[in-house]
């Protein structure tokens, strides 16, 4: 699809050659004569420098879009990285306390086993001394 600005600047050029035909073929030199030509050529050379600063518009907005996009990408990546450290560090964590809890269950067996031992030598001793009347 052609923009309207281009469509406009091929008719402003057909118009400016149009009257610079027109106007060679009549000789024409009045001061309006001369006043259009320079109008329509400035008109010519406007729309020209317009459709540069539009393709020169186009170009930045699309490299604006691809740099959206790499960092978007980067965002994404990042972010899934977050996620993935996070994980580490609970598991990590679980693991630690886990190892932790062991330690302690096993702590706290072997001291119930020894005081079991322990009342078990009390009773013992108790046994062995004479009752006193």
């Amino acid at each position: 699809m052609i923009p309207i600005e281009h469509k406009m600047l091929v008719v402003a050029v057909a118009i400016g050659l149009l009257l610079g035909l027109g106007s060679s073929c009549r000789q024409e030199t009045t001061p309006e004569a001369k006043q259009a030509r320079l109008i329509a050529a400035e008109s010519i050379q406007l729309r020209r420098q317009l459709a540069e600063c539009e393709g020169e518009m186009e170009k930045r907005r699309a490299r604006h879009a691809e740099e959206i996009e790499q960092r978007e990408a980067r965002i994404a990546a990042c972010q899934k990285r977050i996620e993935a450290l996070e994980r580490d560090f609970q598991d990590g964590i679980a693991r630690q306390v886990g190892s932790v809890m062991a330690a302690v269950m096993d702590e706290n067996a072997r001291l119930r086993r020894e005081i079991e031992t322990l009342r078990a030598e009390i009773e013992s001793i108790r046994e062995r001394q004479p009752s006193s009347p």
